[in-house]
């Protein structure tokens, strides 16, 4: 598998994805995920608390992680759409994070990280193969020239 860049917003790509749902045009695998992680503090973060303040704290990240697959052969690309949103500082008495991924639909995906613009957003794809390659760069022309269903696969409007 070969990774690509993705020179489409996030937010056009969750849309049109919508869109071929409504319409019930949509012919693919499409599984959204969204998880926390916490870490350690940044040292601007840290440097910001007074002496003493940072002591158990951690930094929390919600993880939203959307994947597009073609039903018919959903080995030969996926599409990727990964947002990281830093909720802040927390401490050990807050309430516990959940560690596992819970999968969520596309319109949750949508509300909870790209509707709001929340966090950072990239869009990336593994094809394999030159046939992969073709079958994701028709799919993403589709998408700029916002064709669905039927009309798409037809390639006419």
């Amino acid at each position: 598998m070969e990774s690509i860049a993705i020179d489409l917003a996030p937010e056009q790509i969750v849309r049109w994805l919508m869109d071929e749902n409504r319409r019930d045009a949509c012919d693919l695998l499409i599984n959204a995920t969204r998880s926390y992680r916490t870490g350690e503090l940044s040292d601007e973060e840290r440097g910001s608390l007074d002496d003493g303040e940072e002591a158990g704290l951690s930094e929390s990240c919600e993880v939203g992680i959307l994947e597009v697959r073609p039903r018919r052969e959903p080995h030969r690309w996926v599409l990727r759409i990964r947002v990281e949103d830093d909720i802040g500082p927390r401490v050990p008495e807050d309430e516990s994070v959940v560690e596992e991924e819970e999968e969520i639909d596309l319109d949750a995906f949508y509300e909870e990280f790209i509707k709001g613009n929340r966090g950072t957003a990239e869009a990336t794809a593994e094809v394999d193969g030159a046939a992969g390659k073709a079958s994701i760069n028709e799919f993403l022309g589709a998408m700029l020239k916002d064709l669905h269903g039927r009309t798409r696969r037809e390639g006419k409007r």
